[in-house]
């Protein structure tokens, strides 16, 4: 049996085990498979699982409010920092709308 196919088959019995309501034990008996096998196959697959997840990207929407006594100053902005792992910081700085909607009526 090929890799792609050992993969799947023991994809498709875990995912069986967690629909059966018996031990470990009963389970492989059933199936025909040592418990070690089990837990080698289980283990694996979960740390794949884990390795495909944590690599892909996850971008999360943002959005920058202003509070009213903000658009009091011409020169207001919204700020925002966010940390990352390894101590990167990016501060973000976004202008109010009221100093937004004045530049824009100043360049008309």
């Amino acid at each position: 049996m090929s890799r792609p196919q050992s993969v799947k088959l023991w994809a498709e019995r875990l995912q069986r085990f967690e629909q059966a309501q018996t031990t470990v034990a009963q389970f492989c008996k059933a199936e025909g498979v040592s418990q070690p096998s089990f837990y080698h196959w289980k283990r694996k697959l979960n740390a794949a699982d884990d390795q495909v997840a944590s690599s892909l990207a996850k971008f999360v929407p943002v959005a920058l409010h202003a509070k009213p006594d903000q658009f009091d100053s011409p020169h207001s902005h919204t700020s925002t920092t966010i940390e990352l792992p390894g101590g990167i910081r990016i501060l973000i700085q976004t202008p109010t709308q009221a100093q937004s909607v004045s530049s824009s009526r100043a360049s008309s």
